[in-house]
């Protein structure tokens, strides 16, 4: 991890850049449901997606610790969290392409998305929610090409996207049927419902995606029929440490905020910030911030080295997130008091927050893969 540390350089640039796009902007994005596709396309110049990218499919050559440092810039720099689990979306799809992309897919897909369109990974469904066995779209071959059919609820980007990695079926291979298909989302039969009306993370726009019998080039199956589920819990992966990360960043301003309002505040002749119980509120939040970022970390140093390990610990990560969040932002709203509880910043803070204990994989799913995860490691020991 001693490299992440050098790149502050490159965080403080991404933090100053979203301190003067996404942030000026997001009250407004917010008001009116919309993914800032104006900054969009300004981190994308700026080459935030190319961070992690091998020159040969047009990035920067780095790895993953590069885009994270990057990423706690916009988060911290931004102040918008919905805005953010629209770009962790992206990060997922491009390194699903990187892993299991064929060079013909990396070199017709990734330029795309680098240069500023935006993806989405379409898994969920009404139906099944986070278990994503439970899909039912499915896709029948023709010739060279699958005709794609079935409905994706929830989706991330889903409105706005203009690139899907789609989950759905080939049933005419049998019981190991679950694959992966890149879809242009402009393409014929596809359907992109309106955006959700969520009590939060309303820049971040998510709804629907039907596809009515789309044709897929078979050459745009990525990593191979039924191979789906295990790209999926890889690709997945990454996107559960990145809450933590997100969530340790998006944080830090937030309770600077706070102590400093708690310094000015007075109570009882003297500032709230002397009085025991405002400190303990604000250390517990602190607490719960380092411990998230710090996992967050250990869980990316582990997926990138490829450790038994590295399932759980991003599941660890993604619990964290949640919890802390929504703790940072209740602390906050605690400390103001009634300004807090008034429309502003701090209760669409606390709106957006409460949503990442349920998006991308409830705090009761990352409880049950821990778990899981924690039985198989065991019974590997004992064999």
């Amino acid at each position: 991890m001693i490299n992440h540390f050098a790149d502050s350089e490159l965080r403080d640039h991404y933090k100053k850049l979203a301190a003067e796009s996404v942030a000026p902007r997001a009250a407004q994005c917010t008001k009116r449901g919309l993914l800032d596709k104006n900054s969009w396309q300004e981190l994308s110049d700026a080459g935030i997606w190319r961070l992690a990218v091998p020159s040969e499919w047009g990035g920067q050559g780095g790895t993953w610790w590069d885009f994270a440092a990057a990423f706690e810039g916009v988060a911290g720099g931004g102040r918008d969290l919905g805005f953010c689990l629209s770009m962790l979306a992206q990060a997922g799809l491009i390194r699903s392409l990187l892993i299991y992309g064929t060079e013909e897919q990396k070199a017709y897909w990734l330029p795309r998305l680098l240069g500023g369109e935006v993806g989405a990974t379409a898994l969920t469904e009404t139906t099944g929610g986070s278990d994503v066995t439970r899909i039912k779209a499915a896709a029948v071959q023709d010739g060279d090409h699958y005709i794609l059919s079935g409905h994706k609820d929830h989706i991330t980007n889903g409105p706005v996207a203009d690139v899907a990695l789609v989950l759905g079926r080939v049933p005419a291979v049998g019981a190991h049927d679950i694959t992966l298909f890149m879809v242009d989302l402009h393409a014929e039969g596809v359907r992109r419902g309106p955006a959700e009306d969520m009590m939060g993370n309303r820049t971040s726009p998510t709804g629907p995606i039907a596809l009515d019998g789309v044709r897929v080039d078979a050459k745009n199956i990525v990593g191979g029929i039924g191979s789906g589920i295990d790209a999926v819990y890889n690709t997945i992966s990454l996107d559960r440490l990145l809450y933590g990360i997100l969530a340790a960043a998006y944080l830090d301003p937030l309770l600077d905020e706070v102590l400093e309002y708690a310094k000015q505040r007075h109570a009882f002749k003297v500032p709230i910030a002397d009085h025991q119980y405002v400190q303990g509120r604000i250390t517990d939040t602190k607490f719960a911030i380092e411990a998230t970022r710090w996992v967050s970390y250990g869980a990316l140093d582990a997926l990138m080295h490829g450790s038994p390990q590295a399932s759980l610990m991003c599941s660890v990560a993604k619990y964290h997130a949640g919890e802390t969040l929504k703790l940072g932002a209740e602390t906050g709203l605690r400390v103001y008091g009634h300004l807090g509880y008034m429309e502003g910043p701090c209760a669409q803070a606390l709106r957006d927050a409460l949503g990442t204990v349920i998006a991308g994989g409830t705090a009761e799913m990352q409880r049950k893969n821990v778990f899981n995860q924690m039985r198989r490691l065991s019974d590997e020991v004992a064999a």
